[in-house]
């Protein structure tokens, strides 16, 4: 229309494309424009992680190396002992003694006692020594499951640039307009995000945020003065599962389009600016706010905002918390179940073969 001349000026959603700067007269900014994303909140750690929880990786891998250390010397003292103190009638082999030094080892990691008799001080003293060092292991890790198991710990969210390319998280619009200003770049952070951005009808955007559980996220405008601009499709049942991203994916300065030599742009370009100093804009926000969006979302908007950086309290125990626990009890329990019915068969096999062979003796 501004080519045609039909109209002199036109003011909307519209930032400095450079498309349109070959054609068109631009004005001097007249607000921010940062666009973001509504993400998925964040969910709660399934339960069965919940015992791994009280280390870190490079901490469950200390504590494997230390076990395996102890072992070792275990079954080293184990083995020196029956060289040096045991007669040879009663002499272990190294595979008995290997079975001492790992069984041992293990026993005293989950604090349980064990019934083989030591006769050398090197082996009481080292078993003395692993004793304390998994003592103070199993009270740390005591301490860090009751916290965790009180608290609920909760999955990481895409609220960030990087966390959005990391988690491959799908985001749309309604139109390509929303990355058409870095539809262009040559970045791979913002390569990666165009390729997971997908543009849908309002329909189907409303289809998605209405379901059960919200899997993709929804750009949203961000205005100057803290206000967010929210497509009708994003319905309060749908905000209430997402949260807004802590930053912008970009952000533009919006501009006015006039067509080439426009003889009113320096005057224009004035009024901006003396509008800009008075506050107006400010005051402009807040009652375009007021007046054509919801408040309601406006509010659960900024509750999402607040919503990572309130600490979550104790709260009551429940059978979800011991579900991993329960989890690793019942797996404990079928392999044992599973290694005592393979001991059964197979003895029950020696036992026959034994019988078949000597029974023609047994009748002698």
């Amino acid at each position: 229309m501004i080519t045609h001349h039909k109209v002199d000026i036109c003011i909307g959603a519209m930032y400095s494309w450079s498309e349109d700067y070959s054609y068109l007269d631009l004005s001097v900014y007249l607000v921010r424009s940062g666009i973001t994303c509504l993400v998925p909140a964040p969910l709660r750690i399934a339960s069965w992680y919940l015992p791994l929880e009280p280390f870190q990786k490079h901490l469950w891998a200390a504590i494997l190396l230390c076990l395996c250390m102890e072992a070792i010397g275990l079954i080293l003292a184990y083995k020196s002992e029956q060289d040096l103190c045991v007669q040879p009638k009663n002499h272990r082999d190294w595979w008995t003694c290997t079975k001492f030094g790992l069984s041992t080892t293990f026993k005293l990691f989950i604090s349980q006692s064990e019934s083989s008799k030591a006769n050398s001080n090197t082996v009481r003293l080292l078993l003395f020594v692993c004793f304390l060092n998994d003592l103070i292991i199993t009270s740390i890790y005591g301490g860090g499951l009751a916290s965790i198991l009180t608290v609920p710990n909760m999955d990481e969210a895409a609220d960030t640039v990087q966390r959005l390319r990391l988690h491959r998280l799908q985001w749309a619009a309604n139109s390509e307009a929303w990355v058409s200003a870095i539809r262009g770049s040559d970045e791979p952070l913002v390569r990666d995000l165009l390729y997971n951005f997908h543009t849908y009808s309002d329909d189907r955007l409303l289809q998605l945020a209405q379901e059960q559980r919200v899997h993709i996220g929804f750009t949203v405008e961000r205005l100057p003065f803290g206000h967010f601009a929210v497509a009708d499709y994003l319905v309060p049942q749908a905000i209430d599962q997402l949260i807004i991203m802590k930053d912008d994916l970009y952000f533009q300065y919006t501009v006015a389009f006039v067509p080439r030599l426009w003889p009113f742009l320096d005057q224009f370009n004035s009024l901006i600016h003396c509008w800009h100093s008075s506050g107006l804009d400010k005051y402009w926000e807040n009652r375009i706010v007021a007046d054509n969006l919801n408040l309601k979302i406006q509010k659960q908007l900024e509750e999402t905002m607040s919503r990572n950086k309130e600490d979550i309290g104790p709260n009551m125990l429940g059978m979800t918390n011991f579900a991993g626990i329960i989890l690793i009890w019942v797996l404990g329990s079928s392999v044992a179940v599973l290694s005592f019915s393979f001991e059964l068969l197979y003895l029950s096999n020696v036992f026959t073969f034994i019988h078949n062979k000597y029974k023609h003796t047994y009748k002698i």
